[in-house]
């Protein structure tokens, strides 16, 4: 007589796991990106003070932080298929994106806003913290490529 296990995921065939991955990848987007609207949505409609929420936003950072940091450790994602130009744009993009958002939080949802110089020594802290990220990823891709290589042996 067969036992049946007690662990149903593991008795899934290959394809039956790749579909249970795809599922709960886009359910795991889908919950990031519904806690960064409720966070945005706190925070700017209904204006209340970033202590209030705290919590959630450090999980989200720190969560994105890993995520990216093992999808590049573990091979998923490569940086060394992209050339260094496209690497410094996505460093720029980064900027961008960053600065819009301090822009708009800073000058548009608070008064008084802030003034040039403060919005540029923002910038500086922006373009340090996404400089170290980046170079974080770079080093965690090339050690993930040394790893993955490692056991190819």
């Amino acid at each position: 007589m067969k036992t049946k296990n007690k662990k149903p995921f593991l008795n899934m065939d290959e394809r039956n796991k790749q579909v249970a991955f795809k599922v709960i990848t886009i359910m795991y987007f889908l919950t990031i990106i519904a806690m960064q609207g409720i966070v945005i949505y706190r925070q700017f409609a209904l204006g209340q003070n970033l202590s209030d929420f705290e919590d959630i936003a450090i999980i989200m950072t720190i969560n994105s932080i890993f995520l990216i940091s093992a999808l590049l450790y573990f091979g998923a994602l490569s940086i060394r298929k992209l050339k260094v130009k496209n690497i410094l744009l996505i460093y720029l993009a980064f900027i961008i994106l960053g600065s819009l958002f301090t822009y708009a939080k800073y000058n548009i949802f608070q008064n008084p806003g802030l003034s040039f110089e403060q919005l540029f020594d923002k910038l500086k802290i922006i373009t340090a913290i996404i400089g170290l990220l980046m170079g974080f990823w770079i080093l965690l891709s090339i050690l993930g490529k040394k790893r993955i290589d490692k056991e190819i042996e």
